[in-house]
């Protein structure tokens, strides 16, 4: 099927939604916006819609909740999920009245969520900064010239505190009014929503009113689930005062989840981590709780998996990331073994994951080639769902797709028979529609007026496919209302201007990378 009644459905859409091309300009009905080739688009196997309210929509697919496979509907009502049924048993719910349907003609799936990656850097890819050789610890790497290179020009480009490069006086970036941490953070997010990834722990240091405004930053206060009781900490050891007042807030209730890296690396030294760990704060061992998630643990054994599982401590595996630097990454049939919740989550893009559907396909390559295929497609779509949520103490708002959940979900192409399967093959051209709070940001181009009228979302071509995606908000404050045109523009432009402040060096951080990488 060519154009045909697709291409009249999505001139359609567009004047209603007001869509535009990558460019930022609003589209002239029948444009197809930059790289989207509407002549080639096909509606075969995907998603079809009667429009209706946007804060009311009934979905229709495979449902995977994830624990269980129901072939049926959700009912979303503003931000919530209202009904999971079989069949059309939500046809029938007062919110169903007038409501947008969607016969998804897909796999319906919680949001994904990603538990470490460090967000600020996702700017940068592969082609910026690689491992050049294999570490030990975490503290060994940091000394590579190119990655002091490109960590000046992160640290220049969100105004950090700390760790200007001295050139950094030349541009405006590095300053309060010309810092691009909304930016950065919010390119981040991007990466992450168009792989249908709804929540993401982005270790941002200091936060700021942007974030959270695309997928939900979940270590920030406007994180949007209706609580702040996430703590992290990225540097080991964390201080004593750090390590007491998490004490302290285990014990008042106000930290529910503590997210620290621990254990990365392959030598004594990163062993070492988890001993020292339990004697960071004043009172011994308080660290080891059921609040306490460690990220990495690569250097763990059965004898720190046992004291986790026994304390009810979580992990998060990084695999893409450990093995990039370190040869190897966390034993997870001890870990499992033990009985410790396992999340997945991809770290940072040089040398990890481009996005959290890339580190599902790498680990179930991994557990193929070294665990002697242990872990099923549900096992580690598990991983990026209910068990992550469990890890953010969050089990009981997203991570699920139930009665009273937020509504973050997120609709992938498929073969709805085997619907795990699906997910773990699946890239963001894969990704039909992603919905966070009932909001909907990101899918196929033909879905574009289920999104924000106001301001007008963005066509572009996501490895051949069209799609739309709603980055501003109506809010002109705290940069809000920057589009991903914007966004693009800024960040290109900053790091054309970082390059041209070193050229001594000989490396080149500009372009900035693409939001996501096609496969060849």
């Amino acid at each position: 099927m060519k154009l045909s009644w697709f291409g009249v459905a999505l001139v359609w859409v567009c004047a209603i939604a007001g869509c535009r091309s990558e460019g930022g300009a609003p589209m002239p009905d029948g444009a197809a916006g930059d790289g989207v080739d509407l002549s080639a688009a096909t509606l075969d196997g995907g998603p079809t819609m009667m429009p209706g309210a946007k804060d009311h929509i009934l979905l229709s697919g495979t449902i995977v909740t994830p624990d269980q496979i129901i072939v049926g509907q959700v009912l979303v009502e503003g931000t919530t999920i209202t009904c999971v049924a079989a069949g059309t048993g939500c046809a029938g719910e007062a919110g169903a009245a007038g409501a947008t349907l969607i016969d998804t003609h897909g796999i319906i799936s919680p949001g994904l969520i990603d538990t470490h990656n460090h967000i600020l850097f996702d700017i940068f890819d592969d082609d910026d900064w690689t491992p050049p050789m294999v570490y030990q610890n975490h503290d060994q790497w940091t000394t590579d010239p190119r990655y002091q290179a490109m960590l000046d020009v992160k640290q220049c480009l969100s105004n950090d505190s700390q760790g200007k490069p001295a050139w950094c006086a030349n541009v405006p970036y590095g300053t309060a009014a010309g810092s691009l941490r909304c930016e950065m953070d919010k390119f981040g997010e991007l990466k992450g929503l168009i792989a249908g990834t709804t929540s993401i722990v982005g270790l941002p240091g200091t936060s700021a009113a942007c974030f959270s405004s695309i997928a939900r930053s979940i270590d920030v206060s406007q994180s949007g689930v209706g609580k702040d009781a996430v703590q992290t900490s990225a540097i080991f050891p964390p201080s004593k005062a750090t390590a007491d007042g998490v004490c302290a807030n285990f014990a008042s209730g106000t930290t529910a989840a503590f997210l620290v890296h621990c254990g990365e690396g392959t030598d004594a030294k990163s062993l070492a981590e988890f001993g020292k760990l339990g004697t960071a704060s004043t009172t011994a061992n308080c660290l080891y709780a059921p609040q306490t998630a460690i990220t990495h643990g690569t250097a763990f054994g059965a004898a720190e998996f046992a004291t986790m599982a026994q304390m009810g401590m979580k992990l998060t595996w990084s695999p893409a990331s450990n093995v990039a630097l370190y040869g190897a990454t966390t034993n997870i049939p001890a870990a499992l073994t033990a009985g410790v919740t396992v999340a997945l989550a991809p770290d940072w893009s040089m040398g990890g994951s481009q996005n959290l559907l890339d580190e599902l396909r790498f680990a179930n390559a991994w557990d193929d080639a070294h665990f002697g295929n242990l872990l099923t497609s549900r096992d580690l779509v598990l991983m990026t769902t209910q068990n992550a949520a469990k890890a953010l103490a969050l089990g009981d708002r997203i991570g699920r797709i139930a009665v009273g959940y937020l509504a973050d979900l997120v609709v992938f192409t498929g073969d709805e028979s085997q619907p795990y399967d699906a997910i773990l093959a699946a890239t963001p051209k894969n990704v039909a529609l992603v919905m966070v709070g009932g909001t909907v940001l990101y899918g196929d181009a033909m879905l574009a007026s289920t999104g924000p009228a106001q301001p007008a979302c963005e066509l572009l071509d996501i490895c051949g496919t069209p799609k739309f995606l709603c980055a501003a908000t109506s809010d002109p404050a705290n940069k809000l209302s920057q589009s991903y045109a914007d966004i693009k523009a800024a960040l290109e432009q900053a790091l054309t201007d970082a390059d041209a402040q070193t050229p001594a060096d000989g490396w080149s951080f500009a372009p900035l990378t693409p939001l996501v990488k096609c496969p060849p």
